[in-house]
């Protein structure tokens, strides 16, 4: 060890990161974080930022939505032209959103209650909200002290807030699903349930319970699931479902046409059609990532009986089995490189792994930045590389347990 501490004569251990420097390193973090949004919201007029975007960035169309929904326009959503009227004559004086509403019917549910407040109150209630019940997965999931703080102060974190996305809920509930399956199966089917309000991140769920044997988190789930639509069914009518199917279709030519900003995507497609493969290769390599990471979780939940490498295997994985996801739902892999972290400080670091967990969870700064111009997928590549991190510390158990 103290030769891999003493590469080109320099003693790495004066500077490995205790945690009184980790706590010093985040808490400047935020503070420059907090500065930066206090700067830029300062300069805010209508709600509108002075780069010409809406103060919380996506959240107008939430809000937008969840008035329109409670008008009993939930149908009209889907119709892109319909969604920019309403975007327009509803949100704050923006010359052109380009935003679509592209969730369920069942995902109104839960921003139905933003149609109660203003738009700047609105988004604190979301952003807050949000990420409170990101930080209270967490912390059930036996995320604790330190680390809590260390996830706050993430980049990861702060762009959840400042796009105003759901990366919030779905870690929440992907969490929830992943660790309580075996200890607590009914709400870890009821946050799968809820989950199909955001479906490409829940894909690898039925595998995950039927590899484990989660019989009663799997039917929790599909119960639930169809309740929920159901319910939506009712609420909103058969014609909003008619008309997110159609909007749904839309959105998959759009992403193969290229007309999605694919440089701030984190998936397989993503990569390869920023690297200049065809849409066909493109897909093609999207199914074998998705397979490959269905077999992978089913491997480490038919064999692994730990509740924390169980979830965080299933959300390391997520993004591969999905051609849709953004950087802004990297607050998921928060969780597995806490998990990696605390198994460190238990078991003791593996080679370079302090530093690698290290430079992980600050990677996500320079996201979405100018990585279009590289033809690499930076985003696809810490996804790789955190599961990189849990499956280095899941191989003796992958090796010993049955």
């Amino acid at each position: 060890m103290q030769n891999v501490l003493s590469i080109a004569g320099i003693d790495w251990a004066r500077y490995r990161l205790t945690r009184f420097r980790v706590f010093a390193i985040c808490a400047a973090l935020l503070a420059i974080s907090l500065g930066v949004a206090a700067m830029q919201y300062s300069t805010a007029r209508d709600n509108v930022l002075a780069n010409g975007t809406t103060i919380g960035g996506d959240y107008v169309a939430f809000n937008v939505a969840a008035r329109e929904a409670a008008a009993g326009h939930a149908a009209a959503l889907y119709d892109p032209k319909a969604f920019e009227e309403s975007l327009q004559r509803l949100g704050p004086p923006v010359k052109k959103f380009g935003l679509t509403f592209q969730y369920p019917p069942s995902y109104l549910f839960l921003i139905l209650p933003l149609a109660l407040f203003g738009f700047v109150p609105g988004f604190i209630v979301w952003a807050g909200a949000g990420a409170a019940a990101f930080f209270a997965s967490l912390k059930a999931a036996g995320v604790r002290g330190l680390f809590l703080f260390v996830i706050l102060t993430a980049p990861s974190t702060f762009h959840a807030v400042i796009t105003g996305q759901n990366g919030f809920l779905t870690a929440a509930l992907l969490i929830a699903a992943g660790y309580h399956a075996d200890r607590r199966p009914i709400l870890a089917g009821l946050a799968a349930a809820l989950l199909t309000v955001k479906p490409q991140f829940g894909v690898l769920l039925p595998v995950a319970y039927l590899a484990g044997g989660c019989w009663r988190a799997f039917l929790t789930a599909a119960a639930g699931a169809v309740l929920l639509a159901g319910a939506s069914v009712l609420t909103f009518g058969l014609t909003s479902w008619a008309a997110f199917i159609s909007a749904f279709h839309l959105a998959s030519d759009n992403l193969a046409g290229g007309r999605f900003p694919l440089f701030k995507m984190a998936t397989a497609f993503a990569a390869a059609r920023m690297a200049g493969l065809p849409v066909a290769a493109a897909y093609a390599l999207q199914i074998a990532f998705a397979f490959a990471a269905a077999l992978l979780v089913g491997l480490v939940w038919r064999r692994v009986k730990d509740a924390d490498l169980r979830a965080a295997v299933l959300c390391a994985a997520a993004f591969l089995a999905t051609p849709y996801g953004y950087y802004y739902e990297f607050v998921i892999l928060a969780f597995p490189l806490a998990v990696v972290a605390r198994r460190a400080l238990e078991e003791g670091w593996l080679q370079y792994e302090q530093w690698i967990v290290a430079a992980l969870f600050i990677a996500p700064l320079w996201l979405p930045g100018e990585t279009r111009h590289y033809g690499l997928s930076y985003a696809f590549l810490i996804v790789l590389a955190v599961l990189a991190c849990v499956l280095r510390r899941l191989r003796p158990k992958l090796e010993t347990d049955s």
